[in-house]
């Protein structure tokens, strides 16, 4: 008789699967069961926490809206991506914002705002580029001077008092700042006394050209190009006028005999024509976009380069055009026109002169013009004699930069910082832009000296790039901001309300 084999295993598993198996069955009935509706609630209306509600989104939208214009004001007066940032953060803490994000490009501002339990995003072009800086200072001490829980009403008058204000020179002052300006430059880029004035006539027309087509909202391209053309053509009308009545006047032995510092070249002033546009070299532009790189601000620095550099070839393609009609000549005077201790005097009082009319040019207040213009009076003569000792001359620029950016820090600091940095570092190292290597370039070009015009580039990008070095090195040297990358939350007290602000914005 056969017994039966148990197997516990097997028995366990078996209960296993049918306990299981049972279990979906039961869910499966449960899900396709048809639920009793149950009796709808009614919902209490709080008409005090609509109110409150709508009332956040009010302030919210103002709120929003003032930050956005503070950005608008800045990215036109021509301020970095950081110190644009900066301030609309600044802003949005004093007027009880809980939260702020932006993002800055050249032409474009991303500002979120956070007012819990809401948030505001607004997106907004900027089409008005240019350089203002008595508007860029006076925003400077609006926002270091902001407190918390600021009335948004004040903020708006603060800022209606800022844009009310009119340019500090008028018109005839405009022009005349331009000429000088270019005249001094002219003189040490070796030029001669008739070359001076043939190029501070031509600067002073053209520069009035770019007022008229600026105030009519011309493209900024088209601008640079017809200013450019203007003044090359006023200075070839005067000079070859002049050369004809000298001519006529005088014989070739007593032309030739003339004196180097009244006229660097005899037969055709042809050095002054460079120096004559250089009132379109976009100094203030330039700089910042090197400081928005420093900053890794890349997505302003990049384009703020690319539309600086574009600004420069459309006034350089107009001075290509016009030597290459008249077959000008763009190179400069081989020696000085003056020798010894005169030659350090002179150059001293036209780095003053040019200095502050270019500052004049960025709508600076009168002070400060005299300020940068003495800064560049130190600087730049030095430089001069450094690089005719023999010491390099990319490297003497950057040099001439970091002692111009320290300056500038002492200057600020003495006036307790009533005058920032840049306002003060710009004008004085714009005449350390190479403009005559920078237009010769592409006359080269279009002559097919290929060597020549590589030349010419490479020497300018050095020195660009020299500058850049330089103004970034006093930055970090003097503001630890600068040489930490840190939050903007950790590096400015004045976010956290319950902190005491000791920032001064430089």
């Amino acid at each position: 008789m056969l017994q039966r084999l148990h197997f516990p295993i097997k028995d366990r598993t078996a209960a296993f699967l049918s306990r299981r198996l049972e279990r979906l069955r039961s869910e499966r009935n449960r899900a396709f069961t048809p639920k009793k509706k149950a009796a709808d609630e009614p919902i209490e209306v709080n008409t005090q926490s609509m109110v409150e509600y709508e009332k956040i989104r009010i302030q919210l939208t103002d709120v929003s809206r003032t930050i956005m214009r503070l950005g608008h004001m800045l990215q036109s007066c021509g301020a970095s991506a950081y110190r644009i940032k900066i301030s609309m953060a600044r802003l949005a803490t004093a007027l009880g914002a809980d939260e702020h994000h932006v993002q800055v490009t050249f032409g474009e501002i991303s500002s979120t705002v956070y007012l819990r339990p809401f948030s505001r995003t607004e997106i907004s072009e900027q089409r008005d580029f240019g350089t203002n800086a008595a508007k860029l200072d006076r925003l400077r001490l609006f926002i270091q001077n902001i407190k918390p829980d600021t009335p948004l009403s004040e903020a708006n008058r603060l800022m209606n008092r800022i844009e009310s204000y009119k340019p500090e020179f008028n018109k005839v002052a405009n022009t005349l700042a331009a000429g000088f300006a270019c005249a001094c430059f002219c003189f040490l880029n070796r030029g001669g006394l008739i070359e001076c004035v043939l190029a501070g006539l031509a600067a002073g027309f053209g520069q009035t050209v770019r007022r008229m087509m600026m105030s009519k909202k011309t493209n900024h391209f088209a601008v640079w190009m017809t200013a450019g053309f203007a003044a090359s053509l006023v200075y070839i009308g005067c000079a070859v006028l002049l050369e004809t009545m000298l001519q006529r006047a005088y014989s070739p032995a007593v032309l030739a005999a003339i004196p180097p510092w009244i006229t660097a070249d005899p037969l055709g002033f042809r050095v002054g024509i460079v120096s004559a546009v250089l009132f379109l070299v976009p100094g203030f532009p330039l700089i910042t976009s090197m400081l928005d790189l420093v900053r890794l601000d890349l997505s302003a620095g990049i384009p703020r380069l690319v539309y600086t550099l574009m600004l420069i070839i459309s006034a350089g393609a107009s001075v290509w055009i016009v030597s290459l009609t008249f077959q000008w000549a763009v190179d400069p005077a081989v020696n000085p026109p003056l020798e010894g201790h005169w030659l350090y005097l002179a150059r001293t009082f036209c780095s003053f002169v040019a200095s502050a009319g270019f500052a004049m040019l960025l709508n600076s207040t009168r002070r400060l013009c005299v300020y940068a213009g003495l800064i560049c009076a130190v600087v730049n003569p030095l430089r001069f004699f450094v690089v005719e000792s023999g010491f390099n001359w990319q490297f003497s620029v950057g040099l001439e930069a970091l002692a111009i950016g320290l300056l500038a820090d002492v200057i600020s600091r003495l006036s307790n910082f009533n005058y920032s940095r840049v306002s003060l570092s710009v004008p004085a190292a714009v005449l350390m832009v190479p403009g005559v290597p920078l237009y010769s370039a592409l006359v080269h070009l279009n002559e097919g000296n290929t060597i020549g015009a590589i030349a010419s580039l490479s020497e300018v990008s050095v020195v660009i790039l020299a500058i850049g070095i330089g103004l970034s090195t006093a930055r970090m040297l003097t503001d630890r901001n600068w040489l930490q990358d840190k939050e903007i939350v950790d590096t400015h007290p004045v976010l956290n309300a319950d902190t005491d602000d000791s920032f001064s914005m430089r």
